[in-house]
């Protein structure tokens, strides 16, 4: 045995001295090697790293890029008129509306798509109009189930005709009749007024103080006069008239809670379309608001709509 491992080693003892200090110097490192990787699992950091927050964030994303495919497939089958009534729902955003000469903006805040709102205003640049509700659904670019949604939202103003006035002779010995005096305008709160004392202290007609009501309804309240500007009918002359007889009450607003609001009640208002109010319940899923202006610094709703809605939105404690 011993004789094995000396004629194992003879040939070491017959290099140069420079090659046996080689020999030893590389068969040290490679102890050292074999070592190192002998006792490299003790000195390993085995803590687990939390991958929580990148997780969501991956998911965040995969949920935005999931959101842009179904709204670009939405917006082709609405585009196509293929539309079912519960994607027709979801789509829409109806609020009262004049069909004729409405900006092309305001029908796209409606829910309908930028080629069927420019189809709308080609046809009324070649002369269409809209003089019935029917002339609406006669449209191609509007599907029947998308104007069954709009319908009850359109309003046409019927054309006013000059009233014929027929003049009556008396002799000179009949008496004239007494006529009473003209009425004048009186102050009126527009947020707390019924139809009939619009009618009485704003000598507005029955059917135009109707929608001053219902689009009153519809927004919670008015908080200035350039909303009623909003109202469909409500001449130019005839609001510069009344201004110095209205008063708004901003205690009778109806608020909407962005920490308690239902997806409906949120998508009610005018001012707020579908993705808009998609954004927001997102948001409030991912944590509660802090503050209404997050909608703004998170570009939920662009600046020309948060200002309008501002008045509208609130926080819960």
């Amino acid at each position: 045995m011993f004789k094995k491992i000396k004629d194992w080693f003879s040939p070491f003892f017959t290099l140069s001295k420079s090659e046996q200090r080689g020999i030893v110097l590389f068969s040290f490192l490679i102890l050292c090697v074999i070592t190192f990787r002998l006792f490299m699992p003790y000195f390993e950091d085995n803590e687990e790293v939390d991958n929580s927050a990148f997780l969501k964030e991956m998911e965040a994303f995969y949920q935005v890029q999931q959101h842009l495919s179904d709204s670009i497939q939405i917006e082709r089958l609405q585009n196509r008129g293929e539309l079912d009534r519960e994607l027709a729902a979801r789509k829409l955003n109806p609020f009262p509306f004049n069909p004729n000469q409405l900006p092309e903006e305001q029908w796209i805040l409606l829910g309908l798509t930028p080629k069927q709102a420019k189809s709308i205003k080609n046809y009324e640049v070649k002369g269409g109009k809209f003089r019935s509700k029917a002339d609406v659904k006669k449209m191609y670019a509007i599907s029947d189930i998308e104007y069954q949604i709009l319908e009850p939202f359109i309003i046409i103003p019927e054309e006013e005709k000059p009233e014929k006035t027929i003049k009556k002779e008396y002799p000179d010995s009949q008496p004239k009749k007494s006529y009473p005096p003209k009425k004048t305008r009186q102050t009126v709160e527009i947020n707390s007024a019924d139809s009939a004392l619009l009618v009485d202290n704003l000598l507005l007609s029955p059917w135009l103080s109707g929608r001053v009501i219902k689009y009153r309804n519809l927004l919670g309240g008015y908080y200035n006069a350039q909303q009623l500007s909003e109202v469909y009918g409500f001449k130019t002359n005839t609001l510069d008239n009344s201004l110095p007889f209205i008063q708004f009450d901003t205690l009778l607003i109806n608020k909407i809670d962005l920490n308690k609001a239902t997806f409906k009640e949120i998508l009610h208002h005018p001012y707020i379309s579908y993705e808009m109010t998609k954004g927001i319940v997102n948001k409030r899923d991912r944590g509660k608001y802090n503050s209404v202006n997050e909608l703004r610094e998170l570009k939920i709703i662009p600046d020309t709509i948060f200002v309008k809605v501002r008045p509208y939105l609130i926080i819960s404690d």
